[in-house]
């Protein structure tokens, strides 16, 4: 939605623009320019953009040399969403006037609004260089880097516009959104590419004391350790004795708060000798990157971690640290913006997800229908909707809400996914087969689950070879053996012994390991001690 800042703003362009105008058409022409001129503001004042934009047409036909016409055009074809004809427009006045800043900025935001956010990168970026604190152009940045998948740039971006204009939601919701990004891109880095690190440890204990599961959380810790080197250790056990003396910063269950302070008594008593590097005279990032966390200054923290990433993309320390600081930027960020805008359909999305994680799927479907009886093409609320009615086993909800959301978003590779889970679900494979086909170019998180999907529908075709195949692929995707076992069966139907009974033994080792896990939710729960 248009704000009324950017509304203002044009209004000003054009004043500004059309004063530039008398040299250029001959004086009749003048005349009717000026008249034009006058009806073109007051349809854009009016916010009738579109009437707007057809003034400007006759204005640039009458001074069709005058760049400022042709980008006061193409920004009212753009604000009246008739994105393709605003290209055309914007560039017109570029090729007329390269360094305009307007034409500029809207171009990248005009491809960013027809999904082409990397023809709208240079734009943008170039606009960057005119007007840097533009808040506008700071926002479609974020945006445009989003889009891109570069969560570190967008939330610089966002930054920047939060710094600017810190009344602003939209700049708030961007920058705790673009955190949770770069949360799960390092997240992932770190549970993929070092998970046997001390680091991805430590930050699976704090997880873990974080959900109430403190047993488990300690051992965890206590494997860390053992692992550690002196100073490796002497840092985790400050880190430990922090998070326990800040528990209004790191607020955690009653049981995780009595199990955190008797470690933290252990660790300190044990481990006196060891030293971590001294905050004030370190000249190490990560020592830095340490200490700006635990004084509470997160951004710093991010930015020490963020040097180190971009000469070691896969160092679990600086991971760490840049997933615990962009945890904090992140909760700051969001909780702000819930300050800024409390009714609004983002934060009804935001709280209906919580509910969802919650499995609280009704209080969800509450939330997310206030978002969109605000707004009823809010992409949050209408994927948390399917979501939610898929959890609760309301298919036909599901599905006419998804065709909703395909219908703004044909090419969704998620809302495409959903779509086929539905379809799956009632055992038509062949009607599924379209939307998977869209799904194949999709993010790599979801393709155990397409293939899963493509492999159900190949064995119900009779098609042995192909399942496996996508069997096969759907294999990182398997928590319970299940897909395991599925290969062993089709292995088998094939005659192939040997692979067969690999997949089995496979299987019976998800399920053991499932088993685990399940008894130690008990032991949490219970407080019970392990059987020897």
């Amino acid at each position: 939605m248009l704000s009324p800042h950017v509304v203002r703003r044009a209004a000003f362009l054009s004043l500004l623009f059309a004063g530039a105008l008398c040299a250029c058409p001959l004086r009749g022409q003048a005349q009717g320019l000026d008249g034009l001129l006058e009806k073109a503001r007051a349809a854009q004042s009016s916010g009738k953009y579109a009437e707007a934009a057809v003034i400007y047409a006759r204005s640039t036909a009458l001074a069709p040399a005058t760049p400022e016409l042709w980008s006061n055009r193409g920004v009212m074809e753009y604000l009246a969403g008739e994105i393709d004809p605003s290209i055309v427009s914007l560039k017109h006045a570029l090729r007329l006037k390269p360094g305009l800043y307007v034409p500029m900025l809207f171009l990248g935001k005009a491809y960013l609004q027809s999904g082409k956010p990397a023809q709208a990168l240079p734009y943008l970026t170039h606009a960057a260089t005119l007007q840097p604190s533009d808040p506008e152009l700071l926002l479609a940045l974020g945006k445009n880097y989003a889009a891109l998948n570069k969560p570190h740039e967008a939330e610089s971006a966002y930054a920047d516009a939060a710094r600017v204009v810190p009344a602003n939601p939209a700049a708030w919701l961007g920058l705790g959104t673009a955190s949770l990004a770069m949360i799960a891109s390092d997240g992932q880095d770190l549970a993929g590419l070092q998970a046997q690190s001390i680091w991805a440890r430590a930050l699976f204990a704090d997880e873990l004391l974080a959900q109430g599961r403190p047993l488990e959380a300690i051992d965890t810790y206590n494997v860390a350790l053992a692992k550690a080197s002196s100073e490796q250790k002497a840092t985790l056990v400050r880190n430990v004795s922090w998070l326990e003396a800040h528990p209004d910063l790191f607020p955690l269950p009653a049981n995780s708060q009595e199990a955190l302070r008797k470690f933290d008594e252990q660790l300190t008593s044990t481990t006196s000798n060891s030293q971590p590097p001294s905050c004030a005279t370190s000249q190490m990032p990560l020592a830095s990157a340490d200490c700006a966390f635990w004084a509470g200054d997160y951004e710093r923290s991010a930015a020490y971690a963020a040097d180190v990433l971009k000469h070691s993309p896969q160092d679990p320390e600086a991971l760490y640290w840049s997933i615990k600081s962009n945890e904090r930027i992140a909760v700051a960020a969001l909780g702000r913006f819930e300050e800024l805008a409390p009714q609004s359909a983002a934060s009804f999305d935001m709280v209906g997800d919580l509910y969802r994680d919650q499995r609280q799927m009704e209080n969800a479907l509450g939330e997310y229908k206030k978002a969109l009886d605000i707004d009823p093409h809010d992409p949050g609320a209408l994927l948390g909707t399917v979501v939610a009615d898929i959890a609760a086993s309301k298919l036909d909800e599901a599905a006419a809400v998804d065709q909703l959301a395909l219908a703004d978003h044909p090419q969704d590779p998620q809302l495409n996914l959903l779509q086929a889970e539905i379809l799956t679900a009632r055992n038509h494979y062949a009607e599924a087969r379209p939307y998977l086909a869209k799904c194949l170019a999709g993010p790599p998180d979801l393709q155990p689950r397409v293939h899963l999907l493509l492999a159900r529908a190949d064995a119900e075709d009779g098609k042995n070879d192909d399942a496996i195949r996508e069997y096969e692929l759907a294999l990182p995707g398997d928590r319970d053996g299940s897909i395991h076992f599925q290969l062993s069966r089709l292995y088998r139907k094939a005659g192939n012994v040997a692979r067969a009974q690999k997949y089995e033994e496979q299987a019976k080792a998800l399920i053991a390991l499932r088993r685990i896990n399940a008894a130690i939710e008990v032991r949490e729960m219970t407080g019970a001690t392990p059987s020897q």
